[in-house]
């Protein structure tokens, strides 16, 4: 065997394992660039490199032996991220499967893996944090110090183990290079973070209509609405049914004028049909994965038999990605990657079978070498086709699989969760975790999607998601309906206000992408990315920080309006009454309905927006508000502004907040926006005061 050691930074190491007569190889789809080492360095003391005995005859040779590492653990060491997991933030004690899979409706905290495998686990010990990511597309196992408490394992089936080890040694820092490593989301179009709009069975365009009406008749906030798959003539992807979507274009065009964009889903499965120009294509120029003996692999989805694009080519990718071009012609603003496990129909909720054989344009592999690649190579082509033909947009993909550097391509979506308080609860975490995995563009079906939602789950969840980086609600065909306003009042005009919310706050959303994209920072963050030196944010799990400034803690059960919460380090400002408290502490929160137990860091400029009903109506007025509070730290923040479209000029302008006074700087840089009335709100014990300043620099004494 082989075991090479590489310097790639100050803070960054990594070790390639590879089993006896194989040659050392670093190359992955997971990572971005060219990583050259800096200097050469001797294997770790204490670590084992243990070569197992392999699956058997046949695949198994092919494979190669199973590889494991073992570790010490160091000294009270606990883990956390893993990307999309179920149960709670903390993964110590447990052993973790990375194995993307289409779970069975109805899953719960004690199911492992779900659509998304990223190996990377964050540790804290001693406040010194360190990160691992195990680059291995095929199935991961990591053992965080389960089967023995001294000891990590990290386990490749597929017969080559490279890691890389991230010796922070705070959280931000690892986040910071491992993003680096593996890619940083891009600035989003503003637009992508309003409110939208699913459902599976909206089977018409006059179905949709009425859900567009229904959001503006009643003065509810929406930015998109989304066309599953019954848009499609019998499921073929890229097309539109002509008696129910007679006319896409119009349709398209009528939904815009009223300030909503449409985003469609599109399946990796494409029909097999000898009259259907897309699969005849792919097959005449060998773009399909291949079964062991060299025949087109297909397998039963929507659409019927299929055959399914091979990512790992890249000029399949490219036709791929080309191909949207028959949507975006019709104005579509977005792509929607579901299925792409790949989930496969026979067996039942099964993917594709070891040996299929992905040709990858010369290189050939199989499908359980790479399986966890599958949903970013969709994701890839998508997002690489959207900007070549819409080269002044950014592109806007959602993906319901992937592996690590999934973020450089595509947002994730969490699946197909269920209308349960107990899933609601999960989505917390879930998302946290995802958050200190990279995937800072994250969000979960607001509401859940299998089974029926009810008026006060709805509100509930609509109170925690629109703190949350992806607002959606989508729910099943057969289900009862849950838009905003289908259990009636007092919830309609609870999701109102909250979704009127969102839209206040969405530049300061906005600058908390702005920072994700270039520092990997995640927008939606557990406590202990800041406080890691206090272990009672480690089990706070329930509560998160939306940027750097705010704290929201939902209410996760029915029927109470009353929750615990943890308040860390510094000066805290109930949002809705004013109250100060000083933490570190523990509070009561009251949360009647339609007030969540919110808190603003003291001092903290806060910019917002005006109500709206969509992201292209005007912004006449930007409001800094200051939650002022002279004993507090002093707080600079930095606000962030450009087009929210496209990649032209932007501007930042930093405010800072002490005892004496709240201090606006000019802005810098070419982005000038609309005129507008520029205000500082500082609010002392429940009390605000407004005053105007204009857009530039300015100073408003607090005494």
């Amino acid at each position: 065997m082989t075991v090479e050691v590489a310097q790639l930074a100050e803070d960054l190491i990594r070790v390639g394992f590879f089993p006896p007569g194989r040659p050392p190889d670093y190359r992955s789809a997971a990572v971005a660039g060219e990583w050259e080492p800096l200097a050469r360095l001797e294997p770790p003391g204490g670590v084992r490199f243990e070569v197992l005995e392999p699956a058997g005859a046949g695949i198994g040779d092919l494979l190669g032996p199973p590889l494991r590492v073992v570790m010490p653990r160091r000294e009270g060491e606990r883990f956390f991220g893993c990307g999309e997991r179920t149960a709670g933030l903390e993964k110590t004690g447990s052993r973790q499967i990375f194995w993307n899979y289409d779970p069975p409706e109805g899953h719960t905290a004690s199911l492992n893996n779900l659509y998304t495998s990223i190996p990377f686990v964050l540790s804290l010990a001693g406040g010194v944090c360190r990160g691992v990511f195990v680059d291995n597309p095929g199935r991961v196992e990591m053992d965080l110090a389960k089967a023995d408490p001294g000891e990590v394992v990290y386990e490749t089936a597929t017969g080559n183990l490279v890691y890389y080890v991230f010796t922070g040694p705070t959280p931000a820092a690892v986040l910071e290079r491992y993003t680096e490593l593996t890619g940083r989301v891009g600035l989003p179009p503003l637009w992508a973070l309003g409110n939208q709009q699913s459902r599976w069975g909206h089977v018409s365009a006059d179905e949709v209509r009425s859900v567009a009406d229904g959001f503006r008749s009643r003065g509810i906030p929406c930015d998109v609405l989304y066309l599953d798959i019954d848009y499609m003539d019998g499921f073929r992807v890229f097309t539109f049914d002509e008696e129910r979507f007679p006319d896409p274009a119009a349709f398209i065009a009528s939904l815009a004028e009223d300030g909503f964009r449409v985003v469609t889903i599109v399946d990796p499965g494409v029909k097999v049909d000898l009259e259907y120009p897309v699969y005849v294509e792919g097959r005449e120029r060998g773009y399909y994965c291949r079964t062991f003996g060299d025949e087109e692999y297909r397998n039963v989805v929507w659409p019927g038999l299929c055959a399914f694009p091979d990512f790992t080519n890249p000029a399949a990718r490219e036709w791929w990605g080309d191909n949207h071009a028959a949507l975006l012609d019709l104005g579509v603003a977005g792509i929607w990657c579901d299925m792409n496990e790949p989930s496969l129909f026979v067996p039942a909720q099964s993917t594709m079978p070891a040996d299929v054989v992905h040709p990858g344009g010369g290189e050939p592999r199989l499908h359980a070498q790479v399986h966890n690649l599958y949903g970013s190579g969709m994701a890839q082509a998508t997002r690489e086709g959207l900007a070549r033909l819409r080269p002044d947009r950014r592109p806007f993909v959602i993906s319901r699989a992937g592996f690590a550097g999934l973020q450089r391509h595509a947002l994730q979506w969490t699946g197909d969760n269920s209308s349960w308080w107990e899933h609601l609860w999960m989505s917390l975490p879930q998302l946290q975790n995802l958050g200190l995995s990279g995937m800072a563009f994250c969000g979960v079906d607001c509401g859940g999607f299998f089974g029926d939602s009810n008026g006060e789950l709805l509100a509930r969840w609509t109170e925690a998601a629109v703190f949350q980086p992806f607002l959606r609600n989508h729910s099943q065909m057969g289900t009862v309906p849950q838009e905003p306003w289908a259990f009636g009042e007092p919830w309609e005009s609870i999701c109102r206000d909250m979704l009127l919310l969102r839209m206040r706050l969405l530049p300061y959303l906005y600058g908390a992408f702005e920072e994700a994209s270039r520092t990997g920072a995640p927008v939606m963050r557990p406590l202990l990315f800041e406080w890691f030196e206090d272990e009672v944010t480690y089990t706070a799990d329930d509560e998160f920080m939306l940027g750097d400034a705010l704290l929201v803690a939902p209410i996760t059960r029915p029927g109470i309006e009353h929750r615990h919460v943890y308040l860390p380090a510094g000066t805290w400002v109930h949002w809705w009454t004013g109250d100060v408290v000083a933490g570190p502490a523990h509070v009561l929160a009251h949360a009647p309905l339609g007030r969540p137990a919110l808190y603003a860091r003291a001092n903290a400029a806060i910019p917002l927006w005006p109500e709206r009903m969509h992201t292209g109506e005007p912004v006449d007025r930007l409001t800094l508000r200051v939650f002022a509070v002279p004993s507090a730290d002093v707080v600079t923040r930095e606000l962030y502004e450009d087009a929210g479209e496209g990649f032209g000029p932007s501007s930042r302008r930093s405010v800072t907040v002490d005892a004496e006074a709240v201090r606006v700087s000019a802005p810098v840089g070419a982005f000038a926006p609309a005129p507008r009335v520029v205000e500082v709100e500082v609010v002392r014990g429940g009390a605000a005061v407004v005053t105007e300043i204009g857009d530039g620099a300015a100073e408003i004494t607090l005494r």
